[in-house]
């Protein structure tokens, strides 16, 4: 399988949500992934490897080890709050929660933040406690 498509599925990234990321259409994406071509484009490189927060290397196939994309640019994911935004749980639990959260009213939500921002502070989840996401109101 193609790198590309490989990393895709493993954020459970759509196609229509990674092409519009990277501003090319599907069907170029979709080329991509499946071997019929490559982005000759250096910032889609550059954009995949931060998407996936693997090396451009390894997002291009030449290289198995996964190694940390550069940290100090990391892409940031605008949420457009007037439009619709999809989330896919992944399980049970997540949608568990998911729906939990939506039964919190705004008073509460500061604490709920608060507690995530808690758990965050382990050391498992080093390198994983900013998000890409950035609010704007529509």
């Amino acid at each position: 399988m193609n790198k590309i498509k490989e990393l895709r599925k493993e954020k459970n990234i759509t196609v229509a949500e990674l092409a519009k990321e990277l501003g090319i259409s599907q069907s170029m994406l979709t080329n991509y992934e499946n071997g019929n071509g490559t982005p000759r484009d250096e910032s889609i490189w550059e954009k995949l490897s931060q998407i996936f927060g693997v090396s451009k290397s390894h997002v291009m196939g030449l290289t198995t080890d996964i190694e940390t994309a550069n940290k100090k640019k990391p892409l940031k994911v605008v949420v457009d709050m007037s439009q619709p935004v999809s989330i896919q749980p992944k399980n049970q639990t997540d949608l568990d929660v998911l729906m939990k959260l939506d039964l919190i009213d705004s008073d509460d939500m500061e604490e709920v933040s608060e507690f995530l921002d808690k758990l965050l502070e382990k050391e498992k989840y080093e390198g994983r406690r900013e998000s890409n996401m950035k609010y704007v109101a529509g």
